[in-house]
């Protein structure tokens, strides 16, 4: 399961060579990126769904979990034929309608995930006292963490509404997920245990994705590098959520 870890990374290194490619192409090359890996872990969560009876807890949290990122392979589709087609463009309301559908399917999905793992009755050692704590601890990572780029979201909403709804959807996700992954990791989940350390990680990133898109312009850094360092952290982000999918796979039968 460990040897998962690295695939995230080799797959951010795969979208920063967009840095060194000429503007139009960069573009081209990071959408394309995009697509690939945000469509290998739709179709990797619809894998990991048919080990589930339709019946089981799992089967609804990894077909949402498919459907949101299918969502976003659809949306970055789009995006990459406005760049080939420049005198086409599709309507802001549709994208960004998807933007928000897929960050609800998502933040659903993740609750599921919390849901179908404390039914186990491996979620909750300690007291309620240290259960409630561990709940508030993830509600204030998720502020802390989210804070800046929320805020900056709000402040320019008309022009920044994939800010504001990627980072709410992403707070939720980090405020569900640190009590779970505290609990995994004070449990020693064994092989279980890594698909919600993964989870963890991807919402993780992605809250390190909406503060750098938030910054990235008042960097000294050439706007060109900026978007290639965005769009590298974005890869790294969904590399997670598709080595969360597989390390579920290798723990159920088939």
């Amino acid at each position: 399961m460990k040897h998962l870890t690295w695939i995230p990374f080799a797959l951010g290194a795969v979208a920063a060579v967009t840095i060194w490619l000429p503007e139009q192409q960069s573009a081209i090359y990071s959408r394309v990126v995009l697509i690939a890996v945000a469509l290998g872990v739709a179709a990797s969560a619809f894998m990991t769904m048919r080990r589930f009876a339709p019946g089981d807890r799992l089967f609804v949290t990894w077909l949402l979990m498919g459907v949101g990122y299918l969502m976003a392979t659809v949306r970055y589709s789009l995006r990459l034929t406005q760049l080939l087609h420049p005198s086409f463009s599709w309507p802001r309301a549709m994208t960004d309608g998807m933007l928000i559908v897929q960050n609800v399917l998502i933040a659903v999905s993740l609750f599921l995930f919390v849901r179908a793992w404390r039914k186990t009755g491996l979620a909750t050692p300690g007291s309620r006292g240290a259960q409630l704590g561990g709940t508030l601890a993830g509600i204030a990572v998720a502020i802390v963490v989210g804070g800046y780029p929320l805020l900056h979201g709000f402040q320019t909403a008309n022009a920044d509404l994939v800010l504001l709804v990627s980072t709410l959807g992403d707070m939720v996700g980090i405020a569900l997920i640190v009590p779970l992954m505290m609990s995994a990791l004070a449990l020693r989940g064994g092989l279980l245990m890594h698909t919600w350390v993964y989870l963890a990680a991807s919402e993780s990133v992605w809250l390190l994705y909406d503060i750098w898109y938030a910054i990235r312009t008042s960097t000294s850094m050439p706007p060109h590098t900026g978007r290639g360092i965005e769009e590298a952290i974005r890869i790294v982000a969904i590399g997670f959520a598709l080595v969360a999918t597989v390390a579920q796979r290798r723990v159920v039968k088939p």
